[in-house]
């Protein structure tokens, strides 16, 4: 079973509690940082580059609410707090914008290591350290310039370290999550797919729970088709690969062709009717 890789938050939380004395963002910095995210959505960027500001808009509000206390009342305040609102925040908001893909490690074992990712997650929790540092950044800039400050110095810092960011990841995940999503399904017909099937260059992925019997050539069998990105190991490395996808009925693949083809995957052909339909054509099922 694949596993998810949770790096950044986990970098996230030690940063927080690594910090020695964490400085509130101005409310211009919230605002600036989820007026960014806003900006994301509208120009239909990637969903990661969008978590990313949500990521930098939690964690701004976390700081900010964390100075509004003027005692404090128990141990790690103001950690605490910032990290209840970027939770708090962020949480919520993944399902929205969540874009699971690929990472092969090719390090990892004899023939390598594919792990799904949740690359809306860990953009999320680079947003926050990246809003996280720029006060400190901020301060080092002053410094190094004599205690003269840029007029907006903390919004324009923390916007272009956002914008550098989100140009990377925009570039560096081309489909994932993007707001157009490249990939097609076709829904065939029995006689359809068998033609289709009979290419050796497609994967032949049975998704049906429980296991009632495959179509022959059958690639893999997953039975756990609701959470079909647990299984990236499994599939085809190259999403440019086709998938053909099928159950007993229908319904089950219909949905799992949907998810691979938010997965990143570009071509997926979906047995109209299932195993069912298989059947009623007078072909086989072992």
């Amino acid at each position: 079973m694949q596993k998810k890789i949770f790096i950044f938050p986990v970098l996230t939380v030690l940063a927080i509690f690594l910090v020695k004395q964490v400085s509130a963002h101005c409310p211009l910095c919230t605002i600036g940082a989820g007026a960014a995210g806003v900006g994301a959505i509208w120009l239909g960027v990637s969903k990661v580059v969008v978590a990313l500001f949500i990521g930098a808009f939690a964690m701004s509000m976390g700081m900010w609410f964390s100075k509004i206390p003027k005692k404090r009342y128990i141990p790690f305040q103001k950690t605490i707090i910032i990290l209840l609102i970027f939770l708090t925040t962020v949480i919520p908001l993944i399902p929205l914008f969540k874009a699971i893909g690929p990472l092969y490690l090719s390090f990892i074992g004899e023939y390598g290591k594919t792990y799904a990712v949740n690359y809306s997650l860990v953009s999320s929790a680079l947003g926050g350290i990246l809003v996280l540092s720029s006060p400190k950044l901020s301060k080092t800039l002053t410094k190094l310039r004599k205690g003269k400050l840029i007029p907006f110095q903390g919004v324009i810092l923390t916007l272009l370290l956002l914008i550098i960011a989100g140009g990377i990841i925009q570039l560096s995940l081309t489909n994932l999550g993007s707001g157009v999503v490249t990939g097609s399904i076709e829904r065939l017909s029995p006689s359809e797919f068998e033609k289709v099937i009979q290419n050796e260059g497609v994967f032949l992925l049975n998704v049906h729970t429980p296991y009632q019997g495959q179509i022959d050539g059958t690639d893999e069998i997953i039975e756990d088709w609701e959470n079909i990105e647990k299984y990236m190991d499994k599939l085809p490395k190259d999403t440019s690969i086709p998938i053909a996808v099928y159950c007993r009925s229908g319904r089950m693949s219909e949905a799992v062709a949907e998810d691979l083809k938010e997965m990143g995957y570009q071509k997926i052909y979906d047995l109209d009717g299932g195993m069912n339909a298989w059947e009623e054509s007078g072909r086989k099922i072992i």
